[in-house]
């Protein structure tokens, strides 16, 4: 009797030691409970592999992309697809204890789960700082890496408040290039971050969170056209605003391709006019930074650091 009495605590003790020692992680679809911190990882966001990186947490699995700088040691990782489809035989041969998708990735998030828990960390553009410090913190708790978050978090804060000073009472435009096309971005489009990590005021309203995402149209087809004039009224408003700066991406530029932006601004019949583009008031920011890795720890302190660089 005495031995199955021991025997019942010690079961009682594993149990509870084993809820102890779960791991809940808040995501953008949810939450996923973890035994332990996960030791075989795959990602589909590139932003997240550099947190992780800067961290210093081991990643097994990684998208088909261009890795250079930090990044570089991952063109040797085991290739699970690409950022938008994965590859799921090579994940199941992984094994990985966690997949972290990306937003690129976020229609495979069911197939993924059904190989290990996936999560998934989409910002919302019009709160990113939040956002980002948030979801960094999260993720750092399952590895027990809260302060070396928070100092990186707090590197880039100092950063982003140094930014606002310099640009206080200044106006800017996000302009989006690519193949001789300039697409404007205002607060809570893709790239509306920009004017929450450099304290610019947009000249263009921001975008109605309610409206929903438009499909692209097919090539030549009159909702194309209407879509084109839509977007050239648009930059007509952005040039008459005057803003005091122009942040650009070069989408064309992306992983050492040729760069166009300035041409195409130089030789646009409204933007060329403008005051900011006269004076050199234009910011070519990093294509692959911006667009391909998007966020992560020291990704997002090199685009604090070059914008502060450029505008102070």
């Amino acid at each position: 009797m005495k031995y199955r009495i021991q025997l019942a605590g010690l079961c009682a003790a594993f149990v509870m030691s084993t809820s102890v020692s779960a791991i809940e992680l808040e995501h953008s679809h949810g939450s996923v409970t973890l035994p332990t911190a996960p030791e075989t990882i795959a990602t589909f966001d590139l932003g997240v592999l550099d947190s992780l990186h800067t961290l210093g947490v081991p990643v097994q699995g990684v998208p088909k992309s261009m890795y250079e700088g930090h990044l570089a040691p991952f063109s040797d990782a085991t290739v699970v697809g690409t950022l938008f489809e994965p590859d799921y035989d090579v994940l199941k041969e992984l094994e990985p204890d966690l997949i972290l998708a990306g937003r690129r990735s976020v229609p495979a998030i069911e197939k993924l789960q059904e190989i290990a828990p996936t999560v998934v960390f989409l910002n919302d553009e019009k709160s990113f700082i939040e956002g980002f410090k948030r979801d960094n913190l999260a993720l750092a708790s399952v590895f027990g890496k809260e302060k070396q978050a928070q100092l990186a978090i707090d590197a880039i804060e100092s950063d982003i408040n140094a930014l606002h000073e310099v640009n206080k009472g200044k106006t800017g435009a996000l302009l989006f290039v690519v193949n001789n096309n300039v697409i404007a971005h205002a607060p809570g489009d893709r790239f509306g971050h920009a004017y929450e990590l450099s304290g610019l005021e947009s000249v263009l309203p921001a975008r109605d969170p309610k409206e929903a995402a438009m499909p692209r149209p097919e090539a030549g087809s009159p909702e194309a056209k209407a879509a084109a004039e839509a977007r050239a009224k648009t930059i007509t408003t952005v040039a008459k605003a005057e803003p005091d700066w122009l942040i650009v991406l070069d989408r064309g530029a992306i992983n050492g391709a040729e760069k166009t932006a300035a041409a195409t601004l130089e030789n646009h019949p409204e933007l060329s006019q403008t005051e900011a583009f006269k004076a050199g008031r234009v910011v070519y920011v990093d294509p692959n930074g911006w667009y391909i890795i998007g966020s992560g720890l020291t990704n997002l302190k090199a685009i604090t650091e070059s914008l502060l660089a450029r505008m102070k």
